[in-house]
């Protein structure tokens, strides 16, 4: 046993350990550089829920962002939501005709709900439509978020991809 230990001079053991903090100093601030974006989040104060609803279009009722809300599951649910008459729902949707048609189609009460332009194959799309979903929300708290958009291919014999480079299913189910 006596060869295979061997000793750290402590002057070395001392050097080695500034190293490994300095090195762990050093992995924490790069870390806390990837969550510089939440400086950009506002926080809600009751005060401010309480004045943004007092004067907001929206009145009294919780803010609900739903993707997909054209057809399926998206649909259905922007439907039971209405009907509680507690929420006004924001509907991202790709094709705003087609949208405006199920709307009508199936009585959606257009006070509480308003459809926008989404289209998650394109990051330009998203980044529009979230700068639009800001300035229509104003200072409220988007209170509820349901990602439902999505698409799913298994027959494909190939795969598809997006304007922006991404498979076309990675881009619209994940990354948007």
């Amino acid at each position: 046993f006596a060869g295979c230990c061997t000793q750290v001079p402590r002057s070395g053991l001392r050097q080695s350990m500034l190293m490994l903090r300095c090195s762990s100093l050093l992995l924490l601030l790069q870390a806390a550089q990837g969550f510089k974006w939440m400086a950009h989040i506002k926080a809600p104060s009751i005060r401010n829920v309480l004045k943004s609803r007092a004067g907001s279009k929206f009145g009294d009722k919780k803010l609900v962002v739903i993707t997909g809300t054209s057809s399926g599951l998206g649909l259905a649910t922007t439907k039971a939501l209405l009907r509680t008459e507690k929420y006004h729902v924001i509907g991202g949707v790709r094709n705003l005709e087609k949208m405006s048609v199920v709307a009508e189609e199936e009585g959606l009460n257009m006070e509480h709900f308003t459809p926008m332009h989404l289209d998650l194959a394109s990051f330009a799309s998203v980044h529009e439509f979230v700068e639009e979903l800001d300035k229509l929300r104003g200072d409220r708290p988007i209170d509820r978020l349901a990602c439902n958009a999505a698409v799913y291919q298994p027959t494909l014999d190939y795969p598809k991809w997006t304007e922006d480079g991404h498979e076309q299913q990675h881009q619209i189910n994940y990354f948007s």
